[in-house]
């Protein structure tokens, strides 16, 4: 989501956000933990013990298993290393090659790969943080549309509002806290109404429908109330 220079001169942060920054620098600045990746260790000692058994399987014996990915991996759990939402993420995948975790190191691949992707209790923590993450990261994004006045805030986009306006209809899906629900807004032209679309961002149209999804929004927020 970009930093958006407003008609004034300032700076806004997104589509709904407020005209207060006077540079763009400024606004990213102010919004950097939107943008910024956090890292993780969290994870359970167990993992980096299994992490560390493998690679000193792999030093002391030797081992064709696995790939550079995969050791690269051993060596970030070993080192307690700081890992990405992304890494967390191939860790979680990993959980597919459950069904070889019990063979034994010298027989082939499977054991020792599985350690060195933390085994059972690195896996089983990554797929849980993995959710744990977005869910935050969900949170985290609402205080950016947040608004004390209203139970929810939806932003309508320029194409949203030019679509309703030539197809009659909008369908959209929402979700607030845990709650899903998919809204059909509708509009209906006059017959004597005569409009041109030049452009997208066509302010003849915005400013004709700004008073009808009002009145859509507190609709929807009212529905909201009653799930």
């Amino acid at each position: 989501m970009p930093c958006l220079e407003c008609e004034n001169g300032l700076w806004r942060f997104g589509d709904s956000g407020e005209c207060k920054y006077s540079s763009k620098s400024e606004c990213d600045e102010a919004n950097a933990d939107y943008y910024a990746e956090e890292t993780y260790n969290d994870y359970p000692d167990s993992a980096t013990n299994n992490a560390k058994k493998a690679i000193k399987y792999k030093e002391e014996n030797g081992s064709s298993c696995g790939t550079q990915v995969g050791w690269t991996r051993a060596r970030q759990l070993a080192n307690k290393d700081k890992i990405t939402r992304s890494t967390i993420a191939r860790m979680a995948s990993f959980k597919r090659h459950q069904q070889h975790k019990d063979v034994p190191y010298t027989e082939g691949c499977g054991g020792i790969m599985w350690d060195a992707w933390g085994g059972t209790s690195g896996v089983e923590w990554a797929i849980n943080k993995v959710e744990q993450i977005d869910k935050n990261k969900d949170m985290a994004k609402k205080k950016y549309y947040s608004d004390e006045d209203h139970d929810y805030h939806f932003n309508f986009t320029e194409d949203m509002m030019e679509d309703l306006h030539m197809n009659g209809e909008l369908e959209v899906k929402i979700e607030n806290e845990g709650k899903e629900m998919l809204i059909l807004f509708t509009y209906k032209r006059d017959e004597d109404e005569e409009i041109v679309i030049d452009k997208v961002n066509d302010e003849k149209i915005i400013s004709m429908l700004d008073d009808e999804l009002d009145d859509y929004i507190n609709k929807l927020t009212e529905s909201i109330k009653k799930l």
